[in-house]
Order: C-alpha cells, then structure tokens, then sequence
C-alpha cells in the first residue's frame, strides 16, 4: 500500500479521487487538478466502482457526488469510513438543503462544497481536511451568518460544556437512554438537556438541533 499523505504535512502531494456520473463534471475536475498541487490517481462514474477503487488505491481525499447509480455519496461515506477511516471524504454536489449536509456529515464525510465553489476555495478545502478539520462551503456558512445577524439565533443560545456533550451523543444517532449510561447521568436529566438545547438552539425536534449546531459549526 502506497504511503498516505495525509496528517500534517503539507510538502506531500495530495493523492485525489474522483466520483461523479456526470463526464463533464469529472473532466472538469481532471483538468482543473491538473494545475494544482493535487494528483488525481482514479475516477469512477457510480458510487459502487468508486468505493472499490478507493479502498483498493487509497487516496488521500476521495471527492463523491451525493448523487450516483449503484450507490449514493453518503452511503459511500460511511463504507469508506469503516474500513480506512484515514481517508478523507469531500462531499461535492449541487444540494444546499440543510438535510443533506447534515446527513453527510453524520456519514463521517471532512467536508461539504456546493459545485459552484471557486477553485482556490476547493483547495483550501481539501487542504483544510487533509490537516484534519473539518470543511463546509462559506456559501452555506454565509448565509448561516446572516441567519446570526438577522436574529434566527437567540442571545442565550450559548450551550455549556455538559449540553456540548450531550449533542455530540444525539448527533451521533444515540438515544435518551444511551446518553444517559454513556454521560453517567439520569434519563430525566438528559430529557431536560435535551428541552434546553431545542430550546436555545429554536429547533423544533432533535433533529433540526442537530442540523442547526452542524450547520453553524457548534460541533463537527
């Protein structure tokens, strides 16, 4: 297996791979790495090809498209997570709706980019996941500022360190029971976490909460 790239140094070139049905979009791609510090070393036009060439080269960063024959981008996602957690994931795809960067980024993807990203964002992107943090499009990032200045997030919507704890469980799917044995806490208490986070958060289920602290990068 060829030596992964990834982690903190920043002098290796970072191995790529493409997924996308769509020819122009991943000639496209092709030739915008061309002159770039990237090496694009596979492609695939459906998510079942693609996830084999992927654990069978080992990339640095896969790029998927949500939308492939076969099998989706998040689905791909969660497999290539299972067996190589090292290899960074980028979600690229025309889909802006909350549901879906939520959905993605609960599949273990590092990034999420809208096809109408520049290509010196998409670099830094990759660069950024590559070093290990996590990556959304300021496009989605802008207007969940704007949400901030319009007043859609409340002043007390701060969360303390024991609600951090326990969204982070709720992102990850678990329930009021399972917190509860994981954060050694009562379930009347969790329950009463729960309220207090839908409540700063001005979401309508657990969820929207999610959806909204993902989005606005409460936690990742």
């Amino acid at each position: 297996m060829k030596e992964m790239g990834t982690g903190g140094d920043s002098l290796s070139v970072k191995r790529v791979f493409i997924a996308d049905d769509h020819n122009i979009v991943r000639e496209g791609l092709q030739l915008l790495f061309s002159t770039s510090p990237f090496q694009v070393i596979g492609e695939a036009s459906d998510g079942e090809t693609a996830l084999y060439k992927i654990l069978t080269e080992f990339p640095d960063v896969a790029i998927l498209d949500l939308n492939m024959p076969e099998m989706d981008g998040i689905e791909v996602t969660k497999r290539i997570k299972e067996k190589a957690p090292e290899i960074k994931v980028i979600i690229l795809t025309i889909y802006t709706e909350e549901k879906f960067l939520v959905e993605s980024m609960l599949a273990g993807a590092d990034g999420y980019v809208l096809k109408t990203i520049n290509k010196n964002e998409l670099f830094f992107g990759i660069e950024e996941v590559c070093r290990g943090q996590k990556y959304i499009d300021g496009n989605l990032m802008q207007r969940a500022f704007f949400q901030v200045i319009r007043g859609e997030q409340k002043k007390d919507s701060v969360l303390t360190e024991r609600e951090l704890d326990v969204l982070k469980l709720m992102a990850r799917g678990k329930t009021n029971k399972e917190i509860s044995s994981e954060l050694y806490i009562g379930s009347d208490t969790v329950k009463e976490y729960v309220t207090a986070i839908m409540k700063k958060l001005d979401s309508k289920n657990r969820t929207d909460a999610v959806a909204k602290a993902i989005r606005n990068q409460i936690i990742l």
